[in-house]
């Protein structure tokens, strides 16, 4: 492969190449910025299950970045959630797609596809509405206020910190659980 350039390559093949380049320092922390967000869904799988093994035989941490929850789902321990630069939540996998607290993460997850036609019909669905607003100009408060179905008027005036709730290594930062907190 060293002769060919990168537009001879499928993308697949650059994902594998691009992991053996970072693998080659001997890293113990690896970002993943997107690996596997152009791929058609067996060559995902291939590359999580790359990643997954190479996880467990070089005792490797990830940073994985990814807009599509299923994927995050099956290769991250813990996860954050970010709105417009702010993380919203952070809990454990299990934690996070069993009992998700911030309202963006429950309609991020509403929106992630179950291939099961007559539990997707039973579930319920959270819809976001509005746009989302620059992130040069953001809205006062908490910044996904203007498009939560659960916002209280304090939402536009004061700006949620993230909260570890209880007992829990779940943190969320929406003032409904702040009597909840550590």
């Amino acid at each position: 492969m060293a002769d060919r350039y990168p537009h001879e390559l499928f993308r697949g093949q650059r994902q594998r190449i691009g992991v053996a380049r970072a693998l080659s320092v001997r890293p113990s922390f690896i970002v993943c910025d997107e690996p596997v967000s152009a791929l058609d869904v067996s060559i995902q799988a291939q590359i999580i299950n790359l990643l997954e093994e190479l996880q467990e035989e070089f005792n490797l941490t990830y940073l994985f970045i990814a807009h599509d929850l299923s994927v995050v789902r099956h290769i991250s321990d813990r996860i954050a959630v970010m709105y417009l630069g702010n993380i919203v939540e952070i809990a454990t996998r299990h934690d996070l797609y069993h009992n998700p607290l911030h309202p963006y993460t429950k309609a991020l997850l509403a929106a992630v596809p179950i291939p099961d036609p007559v539990v997707e019909a039973q579930r319920e669905h959270f819809i976001i509405k509005g746009e989302v607003p620059s992130p040069f100009n953001p809205p006062g408060g908490c910044k996904f206020h203007p498009r939560c179905a659960e916002a209280k008027p304090e939402c536009s005036e004061k700006v949620p910190v993230l909260h570890k709730l209880k007992g829990t290594e779940h943190w969320v930062s929406c003032g409904e659980y702040a009597a909840n907190a550590d």
